[in-house]
């Protein structure tokens, strides 16, 4: 039988495994990371929020439009009662005088139930139309703030993959590096080095250190903003699942251009919903100089009593109901409704005419960042060629410093040479892949795009 002593330890070891395991996050790829933000991103969740408040907000509309039934309670202490006049004649009085009199109860208690039904309010009418645009911009904000997040996403998951390619690189040189100073140290220990040389290569060795440090600070800092923009707590561990970047993915192909639709922009999109919400606030305004008509119902139960003893058995309560319709007809408002049409129909022409200056904007955009991919598609093809021309040069002067054939400074200068190469060509292809993926942004056709390249 296992001791109690003995338990509590093994509890806390079960504890601190199960912690190890939940902790333990598998690698996520750029789909998996964007798919985690739409449940967890908290501007996603505000925006879905949005959603589902418009949604309700078509609800209170249309309650406009069906009957309100309200119960209405009523109590009254008449204090002091109101004293009228009365022909003294019809009270025995002399005639030609009049008699002072009071009238009513000292206390009045009502109870009542009101009905109104709408037949015809042209404002609640468009109400209920505003709020179905309001709730398409809702919907479309939405997708608009998913578009968002998915471009910070894959430019920060790549951003940290070419980080991570870097610091594998910056690993292995550190790594030649590191066995060149100590084959110098040995020759210079022998006679046959100068400590000039130790001193040069240990200098380039630290460098490279250095380099690899700041790797891996930024590479940090990096994922760090990735599980930012996922919506994931800065204190959770994640991995990423590509470890390289597949540069004919990001070629575009002849297929794959389309003709431009501005349908697909979202931001064309709301502006062009904008417009309809617009027209529908010039109707409201206009309908306001419109008559308006419904129906009501009254059904009300009345006590009046000297003393206050309502609840007791047998007391008068007397009934009394209406029904009738209300017709209300604007006549004049001091040429209000006038002004308010003219702002909608100004508000209106403004509105189209931005549409137009952005539908410009798009394609202006559009074709700048054809450029500015097609120039990353140049610059990434002669880095590439500049990279493996750098590492070949390395390589060869690596083998020719062993075999004494090569010098201190003509290995440093070859190092130097490929660490550079190698530097320019992921900042390179980082520029190809944001260059990609802001012209499919401009396009509209982002999320598309990244569902198809996974």
């Amino acid at each position: 039988m296992i001791s109690k002593s003995k338990i509590i330890p093994i509890a806390i070891l079960i504890l601190f495994l199960n912690n190890i395991i939940v902790n333990a996050q598998k690698p996520l790829t750029l789909r998996e990371c964007i798919k985690y933000s739409l449940t967890n991103n908290s501007n996603i969740k505000i925006a879905n929020y949005e959603v589902d408040i418009s949604k309700n907000k078509i609800t209170e509309k249309r309650g406009n439009y069906l009957p309100q039934i309200n119960a209405l309670g009523e109590f009254d202490d008449n204090i002091k009662l109101p004293v009228t006049l009365a022909p003294g004649e019809l009270l025995g009085g002399a005639p030609g005088t009049f008699i002072p009199i009071t009238l009513g109860s000292k206390y009045k208690t009502t109870g009542a139930v009101q009905l109104t039904q709408k037949i015809y309010d042209p404002l609640a009418i468009y109400g209920i139309q505003s709020a179905k645009i309001n709730k398409e911009i809702s919907s479309q904000t939405l997708q608009k703030t998913s578009e968002q997040i998915t471009f910070n996403i894959c430019q920060v998951y790549y951003q940290t993959l070419v980080i991570q390619m870097q610091m594998n690189v910056l690993k292995s040189t550190l790594t030649a590096s590191e066995q060149s100073l100590k084959s110098t140290e040995l020759k210079y220990n022998n006679g046959m080095a100068k400590k000039i040389d130790v001193d040069k290569i240990r200098v380039s060795y630290n460098n490279t250190k250095s380099q690899l440090n700041q790797s891996v600070l930024s590479y940090s800092q990096s994922l760090n903003t990735l599980k930012y923009n996922m919506g994931m707590p800065v204190d959770s561990s994640i991995a990423l699942a590509d470890t390289t970047i597949n540069i004919t993915k990001y070629l575009l192909a002849n297929d794959t251009v389309h003709k431009l639709q501005m349908g697909n922009i979202i931001d064309y999109q709301l502006q062009k919903t904008n417009i309809l919400m617009m027209q529908i606030s010039k109707k409201t305004n206009l309908a306001a100089s419109q008559p308006s008509l419904s129906f009501y119902g009254n059904y009300n139960y009345t006590a009046m009593q000297q003393k206050f003893n309502f609840f007791d058995g047998g007391k008068s309560w007397y009934p009394s109901s209406s029904i009738g319709i209300n017709l209300t007809i604007p006549i004049f408002d001091g040429l209000q409704r006038r002004s308010r049409v003219t702002q909608s129909t100004l508000n209106i022409k403004k509105a189209e005419e931005n549409l137009l200056l952005t539908e410009q904007s798009i394609k202006v955009d559009i074709s700048n960042y054809e450029i500015k991919y097609k120039n990353a598609i140049s610059n990434i093809e002669s880095e590439k060629e500049n990279l493996d021309l750098a590492e070949s040069v390395y390589k060869n002067t690596q083998l020719d410093y062993q075999q004494g054939a090569a010098s201190t400074l003509d290995l440093i200068q070859a190092e130097t040479s490929y660490m550079v190469a190698q530097n320019t060509y992921f900042n390179k292809l980082l520029d190809l892949y944001i260059a990609r993926i802001d012209l499919e942004r401009s396009k509209g056709n982002l999320m598309n795009f990244i569902n198809n390249q996974q």
